[in-house]
């Protein structure tokens, strides 16, 4: 077995980047998203596996630009009137989509025998999803800019702007300080207010000034310098900087997407590299022993983290889609869980509130749900297209 902690970062670098695309690429030509791949990719060289290399250093640096890049992505193929529209329909549907796993969260914790505490931290770990995970099954299936699509993105960044609130809460209450609390609120709600009032203005001008510039690549320049600092923003402000990122290409998205060799030129440098990362980051993080694959907690934390997000997800946007199908995939849409999961199964750990056993349990739960879920979403849209098709013949 390789000493990762003596392999050179750039080795490192070069086997997650060459394993986890191939891996990716017979995902989909097996007919799936290729995170698929690149997260099993990340399992088998991580610690579950052959532990060749380590989620340390550089590697958590290429995967936190990779969430940023797969965010402000996102945010640039999302017509801003389209985000806007699904305003209301992403609010029902985050609102429902959190509340009915917390309560059925809590719930299997009183019934388990955990005191109060636990069972809040259990609710509200299991709340929280994973932006990066479904919006990148709908930029691979081009589904992004479908009704489902917008509601489950909008629904995804307030549910993430939430789950950084309830992050903060969490630790308020284990630290006996209100204040990170309240101060999330006011730092968070200043930066999205000002991204949209301010940044709005701003930020198409400055890619304007980058383009009047004798330098061909000042444009390229601008928008990756435009997206990293609202990322760093939006984390200065409590919030996660994916949020920033997202603000930043759907401010830029116009600009961007008439552009069309910047837009290429960003996308394929950003899915071709850092990307990678951020997905063979989530298998690195696992560690798979016969004692977490045999913890009682793991099959009702999945059962419920599906259960709850699925009928969370229908409830809140079937008055807004056109079928009851519509709605259902909105719910699985909503379904992975990811890095803020794992930060709040972290801090519940570190403090004392949960122990080893229950915290790998989550751990497994986020691994399932992100495999789980492109592959439940890949089904739910080919259902969906094959029953859109047969519409009209029975109609005539």
């Amino acid at each position: 077995m390789i000493d990762y902690a003596a392999m050179d970062p750039i080795l490192q670098v070069i086997l997650i980047l060459t394993v986890a695309k191939l891996a990716g690429e017979l995902a989909e030509r097996a007919g799936y998203p290729s995170l698929i791949g690149e997260i099993a990719a990340g399992i088998v060289l991580g610690p579950s596996l052959l532990s060749i290399v380590a989620y340390e250093g550089t590697m958590e640096f290429l995967a936190d630009i990779g969430i940023i890049a797969l965010l402000f992505i996102s945010g640039i193929q999302m017509n801003m009137r389209s985000f806007a529209a699904s305003e209301k329909p992403a609010l029902f549907t985050a609102i429902a989509g959190m509340v009915v796993p917390f309560l059925m969260g809590a719930g299997f914790a009183h019934i388990a025998g955990f005191d109060s505490i636990e069972a809040i931290f259990i609710g509200i770990a299991l709340s929280v999803t994973s932006i990066g995970i479904s919006i990148r099954t709908l930029i691979d299936l081009k589904k992004l800019e479908t009704p489902a699509g917008t509601t489950i993105v909008g629904a995804a960044v307030i549910d993430d702007i939430l789950g950084i609130l309830l992050l903060a809460g969490l630790t308020a209450v284990f630290t006996g300080s209100e204040g990170s609390l309240f101060s999330t609120l006011i730092t968070g709600g200043l930066f999205i207010g000002g991204s949209l009032v301010v940044g709005r203005r701003v930020l198409p001008a400055i890619m304007d000034r980058a383009r009047s510039t004798q330098t061909h690549e000042m444009t390229y320049t601008a928008a990756i310098a435009i997206a990293l600092c609202m990322a760093y923003l939006s984390d200065l402000a409590g919030l996660h900087y994916a949020i920033g990122a997202f603000f930043a290409g759907l401010l830029l998205g116009d600009q961007i997407r008439n552009d069309r060799s910047l837009f290429e030129g960003i996308a394929d440098f950003s899915f071709g590299f850092f990307v990678t990362f951020f997905f063979a980051s989530i298998g690195l993080l696992v560690t798979i022993t016969p004692e977490t694959l045999f913890s009682p907690f793991i099959l009702p934390l999945i059962v419920i983290a599906f259960a709850g997000k699925i009928l969370g997800g229908w409830a809140g946007s079937t008055q807004f889609m056109d079928s009851q199908a519509g709605a259902l995939i909105v719910g699985i849409g909503l379904c992975p869980r990811g890095e803020i999961t794992l930060v709040i199964a972290q801090i519940a750990l570190m403090t004392g509130i949960i122990g080893q056993a229950l915290f790998s349990s989550f751990t497994i739960m986020v691994i399932i749900s992100v495999l789980l879920t492109p592959v439940l979403m890949t089904s739910a849209f080919r259902r969906l297209e094959i029953r859109g098709d047969r519409q009209p013949a029975n109609a005539r």
